[in-house]
């Protein structure tokens, strides 16, 4: 344990011999102001010189008994974050300016007057001396420290071991804020000063005010790039260097203790999932859902759940496997937080040829959507200039359930989702509701009735084409779009009005003049027209 915060203060160098029939000019607050450098300062203007937190001595050369300026100096000082001012009286000042006396009393700025002189030199060198000697303390102390913590990591201790030592090497109060679980504290801190304490932080009222601010550090617990948990300490004065050297360290072994938590559950998660392709397949009651759901997170609020799926190929898929898992383990770490963020719980696993989401909402459905695509972009964009990407452009989203033993429903319209679109590529939405004719396309395909369908009607508009280079299809196409209007139709193929009833001709040769006329059969033509796209593709 460290049982020193290797920060000297102006109270610490009054006690030292130099200093010994110094006069000082400086409130309790002000013997408690921190000291990292000692330098010798005879310019007036100093504001752009300094960096904070050193000593400045002075002969006072520089205003002499030019009050105005004398104030203005030491002001300067103040803004700058000196940590006080030494003033050798007698050859330039003469006298404590009473005006510098207040000021600094006002301020709890703290003033030291030697009477007689004395040798700048042998203060910078003594102090310089001890400032190089705690430095070396530091660095021994860190790594001391560095070696405690590999030393828990490796024990398997756990987090409170983590937090635990942090306290006890600064000494200062340790909050701990980990996303979506309960905060701790080091030492414990009563249930209503924690909820206070929370209240602050998570309002920003904690660095509202500067001086509060100096005595609280934060530090985000970050692991693939992601947002785990926040790290507090507060101490009852200004932190010292050692204090935030010492917190950083222990952020980074937490991020790293987190991650290998988190890592172990992902991989009992991966050992859990025929429980997960069980329900996919319909077989647990709606008890045994919730009851299963509860386990992993009691405080869920549950309300429907959908099924995504992201298509693999079987190169993607290898790469996922490789090392055990590791890196769709990781992967799935990342989404858990980001849907969690979200107001889902997610369940991940890799079923055949693809990367299932159970997407578990615990807002119903208010703005499901919109949350769901949010949350599916973060996921992707986790995977820039990164390969293999595993969630890939093609993406299909089942039927929201409401019923969670119905599950399987969603998957199945997932699948068939993804079915249609290895068929005619990435559709405009994910979203298997947003199907429309392509939900019929895609049951006359497993009736084995498609390809008859299109060869019967448009089979011989498209030999035509070929035959002749010519331009049937597209102009069938607009023709029916815009209901048989011919004028419009002439404007959007850009072509003259008697080119197209040539066209039309040819149309009413190959299809019957009755193509359009008769209700049932333009039904029937457009559909056809439909599955031959859905075979061949556009034929805009």
């Amino acid at each position: 344990m460290v049982n020193t915060m290797l920060q000297m203060t102006v109270g610490d160098i009054l006690k030292r011999p130099i200093f010994t029939r110094a006069e000082a000019i400086a409130s309790p607050e002000a013997l408690q102001r921190s000291v990292r450098w000692v330098h010798i300062m005879e310019v007036t203007q100093v504001g752009h010189l300094l960096n904070g937190h050193e000593l400045i001595l002075s002969t006072g050369i520089g205003w002499r008994d030019d009050e105005e300026l004398s104030v203005s100096f030491l002001r300067q000082l103040i803004d700058s974050g000196a940590s006080g001012l030494c003033i050798e009286l007698g050859t330039y000042a003469k006298q404590p300016i009473e005006r510098m006396k207040q000021l600094a009393e006002s301020e709890h700025f703290p003033l030291i007057f030697f009477h007689e002189e004395v040798r700048y030199i042998d203060i910078t060198q003594d102090l310089h001396a001890y400032f190089i000697n705690q430095h070396h303390q530091m660095v021994s102390r860190l790594e001391l420290l560095s070696t405690e913590l590999n030393q828990l990591l490796l024990s398997g201790k756990g987090m409170m071991s983590l937090l635990r030592l942090l306290h006890q090497t600064t000494g200062a109060q340790v909050a701990f804020f980990p996303l979506g679980a309960e905060a701790q504290f080091v030492p414990h801190m009563p249930r209503a000063k924690a909820g206070i304490f929370y209240e602050q932080w998570i309002y920003g009222k904690m660095f509202a005010n500067a001086e509060q601010k100096q005595t609280i550090a934060h530090r985000p617990i970050l692991a693939l790039d992601h947002l785990f948990a926040d790290l507090l300490l507060q101490g009852k004065t200004e932190l010292s260097e050692f204090q935030i050297l010492v917190l950083d360290r222990c952020a980074t072994a937490i991020a790293q203790e987190m991650m290998r938590t988190k890592y172990m559950e992902e991989r009992r998660r991966l050992k859990e999932d025929l429980w997960a392709v069980d329900w996919l397949s319909g077989k647990h009651t709606e008890q045994e859902v919730l009851d299963y759901i509860q386990t992993l997170k009691p405080t869920a609020k549950l309300g429907g759940a959908t099924v995504c799926l992201f298509d693999l190929d079987a190169e993607t898929r290898r790469e996922a496997e490789k090392e055990d898992g590791a890196l769709l383990i990781q992967k799935h770490m990342v989404a858990r937080a980001i849907f969690e963020g979200e107001g889902y719980v997610l369940l991940p696993l890799l079923h055949h040829d693809q990367i299932v989401f159970i997407v578990i909402d615990q807002l119903g459905e208010i703005k499901h959507r919109e949350r769901l695509l949010r949350a599916i972009d973060r996921v992707r964009r986790t995977e820039q200039l990164q390969e293999p990407a595993l969630f890939a452009p093609r993406l299909s989203i089942g039927c929201y359930m409401t019923k969670l033993s119905r599950l399987h429903e969603s998957y199945d319209t997932a699948k068939e989702m993804l079915t249609i679109q290895r068929d005619v590529g990435p559709l405009a939405s994910p979203f298997y509701q947003d199907l429309h004719l392509h939900k019929v396309m895609y049951a006359l395909k497993k009736a084995g009735t498609l390809h008859a369908l299109a060869e019967q009607y448009i089979e011989p508009v498209a030999a035509s084409d070929k035959e002749r280079n010519g331009h049937l299809l597209r102009t069938l196409s607009v023709y029916l779009s815009l209901s048989g209007s011919k004028q419009e139709t002439a404007k959007a193929l850009l072509i003259a009005r008697q080119t197209l009833y040539h066209r039309l001709e040819r149309l009413e040769t190959l299809l019957g003049s009755d193509f359009a006329s008769d209700h049932e059969k333009r039904l029937t033509i457009e559909l056809a027209l439909r599955a031959y796209e859905y075979i061949h593709g556009s034929v805009n």
